[in-house]
């Protein structure tokens, strides 16, 4: 058995006899899956894998890890003057340096392969819908990307553990130079310069992580982290033999072993930015199947020509990374249906001039996705955010017909309006709409005589106040003519057309929700859809809804004749109590006679839509409008998905949120901590 061999298996055995050990591993279970349950929450509703949330939290805690776990390896051995025995032997330094890192990093990755056990036994449990779409080999890019950082946090804590004879120093130096110094310099660069996250970025090492484990592999970072690392194993190797040059006349040997760390210090530095210059991407797909939604796919296949996406950002923006992954998926999807052809192309504003000022001049502007086509082009500012929905909407503009259908919105009884840009507005939605091919317009029924003509759809969204008696009879008019109309309502005694609707089939109760599942405890999780068009694409997702009311048939759906009969059907309930209903009168004889129905759809909840709640993202409302809006339009065929592509669902409620954070930060952290602890006593009670 090799030198390097026994000091490997020595390292790792002492390691386990030091209660810092079980601390080290337990705090960094527990701190990992705080983060771990963080992320997990803010990612909700995105398209980031579980294999990547699950890296970029381990990567912050994982320096801290190192510096404890390498914090006795050297120092150790130093207060209690065995080094100057092992340097006595016929060894080489080599064999102790590489087989104390291994030791070191052997059980940095162990602990990393628990914490990946821990997390997704954790998440089968308390969210099996968030592990259903991903694969064993997605957390293959996660494993090298921490690997090669925890090879590098390795290294650096062995180096320093050479330097000093406490274990505390080590720890402290190894957290300063790879915790404080590399994050504090960071923050106060995005705190200088005005343009701030945007102008760096994130922070590189986390970037890094985030990177590779969605399979983009820079070849430049890679050679980087293997550069650094040996550079730092030199260093420790020349840090020991440092101290066997100790001692009179050894002057010059030390002057030499400084010098030639200071070398290899500069040699490495210009070959981690020679690698960087050189610098080539390896793009991995790891997404597995195709989710598009059935509205983009449909898109994708109707459309024909030649499309350019063109990111044009710059490559640190903290967008580019989704953005580009989005792009690459369309571009994939697009080929496999076979009908558009898309060109992808990148133009950083500081690097490529031609390009950008081509961009510039056609009327686009920097930070931004333009589609472009022969005829025209779109452009879709980063600052409105860019999804699969925008995507394809943008690519049905550039290739069919303006659509004229307008969506008018009732104004004068304290609705919430369309042109509000706050939080209790609803500005993001009327632009998803626009975006759709809709126009959006107010409606003052106080002094239009009639709904115009162009109307696809009237939304009371939220009337504080009742319509007056002209007003309600000109609606009323407009739904006997086959007309469509969305009413959000939260008062089911007053406010709006409440009075009219008993009449159109529905009637409205408030309710007490008891034993359901919540987020805030206010509000509902709906998740339980009917066969209805516009939610039958919805299922396995969920709508937020604030107390909503619930709506019952009324005596109108009874008393009909065939020729005018009213069908209430259920779009969504929670227990079994109806919070979501539409309302149809001529639907079967529309087919045969080309008789226009009715359409009426009623939401127990103004508020599920406004901009606040929509940027949460946590959500399927801002889709479960938009289909709804489709249905009562007409537009079947499009109906979109509630969950985009690679969109992260994890099902949690606030009751299942909080325990699962729990037993993540603290219960299975503690029993593994209790259990390193049990096996240091019985030990060193051995010994």
């Amino acid at each position: 058995m090799s030198a390097m061999t026994i000091t490997w298996r020595r390292t790792i055995g002492m390691a386990r006899g030091f209660y810092s050990t079980a601390l080290a591993i337990g705090g960094f279970l527990a701190a990992s899956a705080v983060l771990f349950a963080f992320n997990l929450e803010s990612a909700e509703g995105g398209r980031m894998l579980i294999s990547s949330i699950w890296a970029v939290s381990v990567s912050p805690v994982l320096p801290v890890l190192a510096a404890f776990l390498a914090m006795d390896v050297w120092s150790s051995e130093r207060s209690s003057g065995r080094i100057e025995i092992l340097l006595s032997t016929p060894v080489s330094e080599w064999d102790y340096v590489l087989g104390k890192y291994l030791g070191v990093f052997t059980m940095t990755m162990l602990t990393i392969v628990l914490s990946a056990i821990v997390s997704c036994l954790e998440l089968n449990h308390f969210a099996p819908i968030a592990l259903s779409s991903s694969r064993v080999i997605d957390f293959f890019p996660a494993f090298f990307a921490l690997a090669l950082q925890g090879a590098l946090w390795s290294a650096v804590s062995v180096a320093m553990s050479a330097f000093f004879c406490h274990a505390a120093a080590a720890a402290c130096a190894s957290l300063t130079v790879l915790v404080a110094l590399p994050r504090v310099a960071w923050v106060a660069m995005t705190k200088w310069y005005n343009s701030g996250n945007v102008g760096f970025g994130e922070m590189p090492f986390d970037a890094h992580v985030l990177d590779m484990s969605s399979g983009m592999f820079r070849c430049g970072t890679i050679v980087s982290y293997l550069l650094a690392t040996a550079l730092m194993l030199f260093v420790s190797l020349k840090s020991i033999q440092y101290i066997r040059f100790k001692g009179k006349g050894s002057f010059s040997a030390r002057f030499s072993t400084v010098l030639t760390i200071l070398l290899a210090c500069v040699l490495c530095a210009m070959s981690v930015v020679l690698a960087l210059r050189l610098n080539f991407v390896v793009d991995i797909p790891l997404s597995g199947e195709s989710r598009f939604s059935s509205r983009t796919k449909s898109v994708l296949t109707e459309a024909r020509g030649d499309i350019t996406i063109t990111a044009f950002m710059s490559r640190r923006e903290t967008k580019f990374r989704e953005i580009s992954q989005l792009m690459r998926a369309l571009k994939a999807e697009a080929d496999a249906l076979g009908g558009l052809r898309l060109t992808l192309r990148y133009v950083d504003p500081t690097w490529d001039i031609g390009a950008s000022e081509r961009l510039v001049r056609a009327g686009a502007k920097e930070a931004s996705v333009v589609f472009e086509s022969s005829r025209s082009f779109v452009e879709l500012p980063l600052i409105g955010g860019v999804d699969e929905r925008r995507a394809a909407s943008a690519i049905m503009r550039l290739t069919t017909p303006v659509q004229r259908r307008t969506v008018y919105w009732t104004i004068g009884h304290g609705e919430f309006s369309l042109i509000d840009y706050g939080h209790w507005g609803m500005s993001d939605i009327s632009h998803d709409l626009a975006r759709d091919g809709y126009r959006c317009r107010e409606l003052d029924l106080a002094t239009e005589a009639n709904v115009p003509s162009d109307c696809a759809v009237v939304v009371i969204a939220g009337a504080k106040t009742d319509f007056s008696a002209i007003e309600s009879k000109r609606i009323d008019a407009y739904l006997k003519q086959g007309g469509r109309v969305l009413v959000m309502m939260d008062n089911p005694k007053e406010g709006g057309i409440n009075s009219l609707l008993p009449q159109w089939g529905v009637n409205a109760a408030r309710a007490n929700f008891t034993d359901v599942r919540t987020l805030s405890g206010s509000d509902v999780i709906v998740s339980d859809f009917s066969d209805h068009v516009a939610a039958n694409l919805l299922k396995g997702t969920q709508l937020i809804l604030e107390r909503p009311l619930v709506f019952t048939a009324s005596a109108a759906t009874t008393l009909s004749n065939a020729a005018d009969a009213l069908e209430f059907s259920s779009i969504a309930s929670v227990g079994g109590r109806t919070v979501v209903a539409s309302v149809e009168r001529g639907a079967m004889l529309g087919e045969d006679l080309a008789i226009r129905p009715t359409r009426l759809v009623v939401i127990g909840d103004p508020s599920f839509v406004l901009n606040g709640q929509l940027r949460l993202r946590q959500n399927a409302n801002r889709d479960f409008f938009l289909n709804v809006v489709s249905f009562l339009s007409g537009i079947d065929a499009v109906t979109g998905s509630g969950r985009e592509w690679n969109q992260l669902s994890t099902g949690f409620d606030r009751h299942s949120r909080v325990i699962f954070t729990l037993a993540g930060s603290f219960l299975i952290p503690s029993a593994i901590f209790l259990f390193l602890v049990l096996v240091v006593f019985r030990r060193r009670h051995r010994q």
